[in-house]
Protein backbone atom coordinates (compact mmCIF):
# COMPACT_ATOMS: atom_id res chain seq x y z
CA UNK A 1 0.00 0.00 0.00
CA UNK A 2 2.87 2.36 0.86
CA UNK A 3 4.38 1.62 -2.55
CA UNK A 4 1.13 2.51 -4.31
CA UNK A 5 0.93 5.78 -2.37
CA UNK A 6 4.50 6.62 -3.42
CA UNK A 7 3.63 5.88 -7.06
CA UNK A 8 0.57 8.14 -6.76
CA UNK A 9 2.74 10.96 -5.42
CA UNK A 10 5.24 10.48 -8.24
CA UNK A 11 2.47 10.54 -10.85
CA UNK A 12 1.04 13.76 -9.43
CA UNK A 13 4.51 15.32 -9.37
CA UNK A 14 5.16 14.46 -13.01
CA UNK A 15 1.71 15.77 -13.98
CA UNK A 16 2.38 19.10 -12.31
CA UNK A 17 5.81 19.24 -13.96
CA UNK A 18 4.22 18.58 -17.35
CA UNK A 19 1.62 21.27 -16.82
CA UNK A 20 4.33 23.78 -15.92
CA UNK A 21 5.89 23.29 -19.37
CA UNK A 22 2.70 24.48 -21.03
CA UNK A 23 1.76 27.42 -18.82
CA UNK A 24 3.54 30.60 -17.94
CA UNK A 25 2.01 30.74 -14.46
CA UNK A 26 -0.30 28.96 -12.08
CA UNK A 27 -2.06 31.55 -9.92
CA UNK A 28 -3.53 30.49 -6.59
CA UNK A 29 -4.73 33.74 -5.06
CA UNK A 30 -8.21 34.19 -3.61
CA UNK A 31 -8.65 37.81 -4.64
CA UNK A 32 -11.47 36.98 -7.05
CA UNK A 33 -13.46 34.82 -4.64
CA UNK A 34 -16.70 35.94 -3.04
CA UNK A 35 -16.22 35.60 0.72
CA UNK A 36 -19.38 35.11 2.85
CA UNK A 37 -19.80 38.15 5.11
CA UNK A 38 -21.99 36.88 7.94
CA UNK A 39 -20.30 33.56 8.62
CA UNK A 40 -17.11 32.50 10.38
CA UNK A 41 -14.60 32.54 7.55
CA UNK A 42 -10.83 32.19 7.76
CA UNK A 43 -9.05 33.33 4.60
CA UNK A 44 -5.93 31.84 3.08
CA UNK A 45 -3.93 33.02 0.08
CA UNK A 46 -5.44 30.18 -1.98
CA UNK A 47 -9.04 30.33 -0.68
CA UNK A 48 -10.92 30.12 2.58
CA UNK A 49 -12.50 27.88 5.21
CA UNK A 50 -16.09 28.54 6.27
CA UNK A 51 -16.27 27.21 9.83
CA UNK A 52 -20.02 27.93 9.98
CA UNK A 53 -20.87 25.61 7.08
CA UNK A 54 -17.86 23.31 7.02
CA UNK A 55 -17.13 24.20 3.39
CA UNK A 56 -13.61 24.79 2.07
CA UNK A 57 -13.01 26.70 -1.17
CA UNK A 58 -9.88 27.20 -3.25
CA UNK A 59 -8.99 28.82 -6.56
CA UNK A 60 -6.91 27.53 -9.42
CA UNK A 61 -5.82 29.64 -12.37
CA UNK A 62 -3.62 28.89 -15.36
CA UNK A 63 -2.31 31.20 -18.05
CA UNK A 64 -1.27 29.71 -21.42
CA UNK A 65 2.39 30.36 -22.24
CA UNK A 66 2.15 29.25 -25.85
CA UNK A 67 -1.08 29.56 -27.84
CA UNK A 68 -0.03 26.79 -30.24
CA UNK A 69 0.82 24.26 -27.53
CA UNK A 70 -2.04 25.14 -25.18
CA UNK A 71 -4.83 25.40 -27.72
CA UNK A 72 -7.27 23.09 -25.96
CA UNK A 73 -9.74 24.76 -23.55
CA UNK A 74 -10.41 21.37 -21.99
CA UNK A 75 -6.72 20.92 -21.27
CA UNK A 76 -6.48 24.41 -19.72
CA UNK A 77 -9.60 23.76 -17.62
CA UNK A 78 -8.22 20.44 -16.43
CA UNK A 79 -4.96 22.11 -15.39
CA UNK A 80 -6.86 24.86 -13.54
CA UNK A 81 -8.89 22.26 -11.65
CA UNK A 82 -5.69 20.41 -10.81
CA UNK A 83 -4.21 23.61 -9.38
CA UNK A 84 -7.36 24.24 -7.33
CA UNK A 85 -7.29 20.69 -5.94
CA UNK A 86 -3.67 21.17 -4.94
CA UNK A 87 -4.65 24.38 -3.12
CA UNK A 88 -7.56 22.65 -1.38
CA UNK A 89 -5.20 20.02 0.01
CA UNK A 90 -2.83 22.76 1.14
CA UNK A 91 -5.62 24.60 3.00
CA UNK A 92 -6.91 21.43 4.65
CA UNK A 93 -3.39 20.60 5.84
CA UNK A 94 -3.22 23.95 7.63
CA UNK A 95 -6.29 23.26 9.79
CA UNK A 96 -5.69 22.60 13.47
CA UNK A 97 -7.14 19.45 14.99
CA UNK A 98 -6.41 19.67 18.73
CA UNK A 99 -3.58 20.39 21.14
CA UNK A 100 -1.51 22.16 18.50
CA UNK A 101 -1.55 19.30 15.99
CA UNK A 102 -2.32 20.30 12.42
CA UNK A 103 -3.78 18.13 9.71
CA UNK A 104 -0.52 18.53 7.81
CA UNK A 105 1.51 17.15 10.72
CA UNK A 106 -0.83 14.19 11.02
CA UNK A 107 -0.72 13.51 7.28
CA UNK A 108 3.07 13.71 7.29
CA UNK A 109 3.16 10.85 9.78
CA UNK A 110 0.77 8.62 7.84
CA UNK A 111 0.75 8.30 4.04
CA UNK A 112 -2.68 6.64 4.16
CA UNK A 113 -4.22 9.79 5.66
CA UNK A 114 -2.58 12.02 3.06
CA UNK A 115 -3.79 9.74 0.26
CA UNK A 116 -7.28 9.78 1.75
CA UNK A 117 -7.36 13.57 1.87
CA UNK A 118 -6.20 13.80 -1.75
CA UNK A 119 -8.86 11.26 -2.77
CA UNK A 120 -11.62 13.29 -1.06
CA UNK A 121 -10.46 16.46 -2.80
CA UNK A 122 -10.77 14.75 -6.19
CA UNK A 123 -14.56 14.92 -5.69
CA UNK A 124 -14.56 18.68 -5.02
CA UNK A 125 -17.42 20.57 -6.67
CA UNK A 126 -16.78 23.19 -9.36
CA UNK A 127 -18.68 26.32 -8.25
CA UNK A 128 -17.12 28.98 -10.48
CA UNK A 129 -15.39 29.12 -13.83
CA UNK A 130 -14.23 32.21 -15.70
CA UNK A 131 -12.19 33.02 -18.79
CA UNK A 132 -10.11 36.05 -19.75
CA UNK A 133 -9.02 37.52 -23.07
CA UNK A 134 -5.57 35.91 -22.84
CA UNK A 135 -7.27 32.46 -22.70
CA UNK A 136 -6.46 31.91 -19.05
CA UNK A 137 -9.01 30.03 -16.95
CA UNK A 138 -9.77 30.48 -13.29
CA UNK A 139 -11.90 28.04 -11.32
CA UNK A 140 -13.15 27.80 -7.75
CA UNK A 141 -13.60 24.35 -6.21
CA UNK A 142 -15.51 23.57 -3.04
CA UNK A 143 -15.28 20.59 -0.71
CA UNK A 144 -16.64 19.77 2.73
CA UNK A 145 -14.63 19.02 5.82
CA UNK A 146 -17.51 16.82 7.01
CA UNK A 147 -17.70 13.14 6.17
CA UNK A 148 -14.62 11.39 4.83
CA UNK A 149 -12.16 14.14 5.77
CA UNK A 150 -13.17 14.21 9.44
CA UNK A 151 -13.24 10.42 9.54
CA UNK A 152 -9.57 10.51 8.57
CA UNK A 153 -8.31 13.22 10.92
CA UNK A 154 -10.43 13.15 14.09
CA UNK A 155 -8.63 11.45 17.00
CA UNK A 156 -9.31 7.76 17.48
CA UNK A 157 -10.33 8.51 21.07
CA UNK A 158 -13.64 9.82 19.70
CA UNK A 159 -15.61 6.60 19.47
CA UNK A 160 -19.23 5.68 18.80
CA UNK A 161 -21.43 5.89 21.89
CA UNK A 162 -24.45 3.56 22.15
CA UNK A 163 -27.92 5.02 22.59
CA UNK A 164 -28.48 6.06 26.18
CA UNK A 165 -31.76 6.09 28.02
CA UNK A 166 -32.11 9.31 29.97
CA UNK A 167 -33.88 8.68 33.29
CA UNK A 168 -35.89 11.72 34.26
CA UNK A 169 -35.31 13.16 37.70
CA UNK A 170 -38.16 12.70 40.18
CA UNK A 171 -37.27 16.02 41.76
CA UNK A 172 -40.06 18.57 41.59
CA UNK A 173 -37.57 21.39 40.89
CA UNK A 174 -37.57 20.49 37.18
CA UNK A 175 -41.17 19.30 36.96
CA UNK A 176 -42.32 22.15 34.77
CA UNK A 177 -38.97 22.96 33.16
CA UNK A 178 -38.33 22.21 29.52
CA UNK A 179 -35.49 19.87 28.74
CA UNK A 180 -32.35 21.47 27.36
CA UNK A 181 -31.76 20.74 23.70
CA UNK A 182 -28.17 21.84 23.20
CA UNK A 183 -25.25 23.93 24.39
CA UNK A 184 -24.06 27.38 23.30
CA UNK A 185 -20.62 28.54 24.42
CA UNK A 186 -19.88 32.24 23.96
CA UNK A 187 -16.15 32.40 23.23
CA UNK A 188 -16.32 35.65 21.27
CA UNK A 189 -14.45 37.67 23.90
CA UNK A 190 -11.49 35.32 24.41
CA UNK A 191 -10.08 35.19 20.88
CA UNK A 192 -10.68 31.48 20.40
CA UNK A 193 -9.63 30.21 16.98
CA UNK A 194 -11.73 27.37 15.51
CA UNK A 195 -10.24 23.88 15.62
CA UNK A 196 -11.65 20.58 14.42
CA UNK A 197 -11.80 19.11 17.91
CA UNK A 198 -12.45 21.77 20.59
CA UNK A 199 -12.64 20.68 24.22
CA UNK A 200 -14.52 22.43 27.04
CA UNK A 201 -13.17 22.29 30.59
CA UNK A 202 -14.01 24.01 33.87
CA UNK A 203 -11.61 26.39 35.57
CA UNK A 204 -10.79 23.49 37.94
CA UNK A 205 -9.78 21.30 35.01
CA UNK A 206 -12.94 19.16 34.93
CA UNK A 207 -13.80 17.82 31.47
CA UNK A 208 -17.20 19.14 30.40
CA UNK A 209 -17.24 18.36 26.66
CA UNK A 210 -14.72 16.02 25.08
CA UNK A 211 -14.42 12.58 23.51
CA UNK A 212 -16.15 10.94 26.48
CA UNK A 213 -19.40 12.68 25.50
CA UNK A 214 -19.07 12.80 21.70
CA UNK A 215 -20.24 9.98 19.45
CA UNK A 216 -18.03 9.58 16.40
CA UNK A 217 -20.77 9.15 13.79
CA UNK A 218 -22.24 12.56 14.65
CA UNK A 219 -18.82 14.22 14.86
CA UNK A 220 -17.92 12.91 11.41
CA UNK A 221 -21.24 13.80 9.79
CA UNK A 222 -21.60 17.35 11.09
CA UNK A 223 -18.51 18.29 13.08
CA UNK A 224 -17.75 18.24 16.80
CA UNK A 225 -19.49 21.60 17.04
CA UNK A 226 -20.81 24.38 14.82
CA UNK A 227 -19.03 27.75 14.84
CA UNK A 228 -21.09 30.92 14.52
CA UNK A 229 -20.18 34.59 14.60
CA UNK A 230 -23.67 36.03 15.13
CA UNK A 231 -26.13 35.09 17.86
CA UNK A 232 -29.10 36.09 15.70
CA UNK A 233 -28.25 33.49 13.12
CA UNK A 234 -31.09 31.25 11.97
CA UNK A 235 -28.69 28.34 12.38
CA UNK A 236 -29.02 28.37 16.17
CA UNK A 237 -32.37 26.58 16.41
CA UNK A 238 -31.31 24.22 13.66
CA UNK A 239 -28.26 22.98 15.54
CA UNK A 240 -29.10 23.29 19.24
CA UNK A 241 -32.90 23.29 19.29
CA UNK A 242 -35.28 25.73 20.93
CA UNK A 243 -33.97 25.53 24.49
CA UNK A 244 -30.14 25.46 24.62
CA UNK A 245 -28.19 26.23 27.77
CA UNK A 246 -25.80 29.15 27.32
CA UNK A 247 -22.44 29.65 29.05
CA UNK A 248 -19.46 31.97 28.58
CA UNK A 249 -15.84 31.15 27.94
CA UNK A 250 -13.43 32.61 30.50
CA UNK A 251 -10.22 32.01 28.59
CA UNK A 252 -8.40 29.68 26.22
CA UNK A 253 -6.53 26.74 27.64
CA UNK A 254 -4.81 23.44 26.95
CA UNK A 255 -2.06 22.67 24.45
CA UNK A 256 -2.36 24.87 21.41
CA UNK A 257 -5.16 26.86 23.09
CA UNK A 258 -7.64 24.35 21.67
CA UNK A 259 -9.71 24.16 24.87
CA UNK A 260 -12.28 26.62 26.20
CA UNK A 261 -12.32 27.21 29.95
CA UNK A 262 -15.67 27.98 31.58
CA UNK A 263 -16.49 28.93 35.16
CA UNK A 264 -17.09 26.31 37.84
CA UNK A 265 -20.65 27.58 38.32
CA UNK A 266 -21.43 27.14 34.61
CA UNK A 267 -19.79 23.72 34.66
CA UNK A 268 -21.95 22.73 37.64
CA UNK A 269 -25.09 23.87 35.79
CA UNK A 270 -24.21 21.70 32.81
CA UNK A 271 -23.39 18.65 34.92
CA UNK A 272 -26.80 18.82 36.59
CA UNK A 273 -28.54 18.49 33.22
CA UNK A 274 -29.37 14.82 32.75
CA UNK A 275 -30.17 15.19 29.05
CA UNK A 276 -26.73 16.69 28.36
CA UNK A 277 -25.51 13.21 27.40
CA UNK A 278 -28.08 13.11 24.62
CA UNK A 279 -27.33 16.47 23.00
CA UNK A 280 -23.58 16.24 23.54
CA UNK A 281 -23.49 12.79 21.98
CA UNK A 282 -25.15 14.29 18.89
CA UNK A 283 -22.69 17.25 18.87
CA UNK A 284 -25.53 19.74 19.33
CA UNK A 285 -23.04 22.36 20.43
CA UNK A 286 -22.46 25.88 19.09
CA UNK A 287 -19.34 27.90 19.80
CA UNK A 288 -19.71 31.62 19.23
CA UNK A 289 -16.44 33.19 18.06
CA UNK A 290 -15.45 36.63 16.86
CA UNK A 291 -15.22 37.13 13.09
Amino acid sequence: MVGSVSMLKSSVLWLLLGVSLFFASVVSGAQYMEIPQNECVVQFSQGYVNWSTGMVCATGKVVPADRKKADSPDFILSAARGAARHNLVDILKQLNIHAGQSVGALAASDDHILAGIEKNVMDAKLIKQSYTSNRSIEVVLETSMFGGFLQLVLPEEIKSIPTLEIIKSPASSRKNQLEYTGLIIDASAIGFDPVLYPVVISELGEEIYNSLFISREFAVQQGVCRYLCRMDSAEIAKWVGDNPIRVKGLRKGGDGNSSIVISKSDADKIEKIRERHRFMKACQVIILVSQ
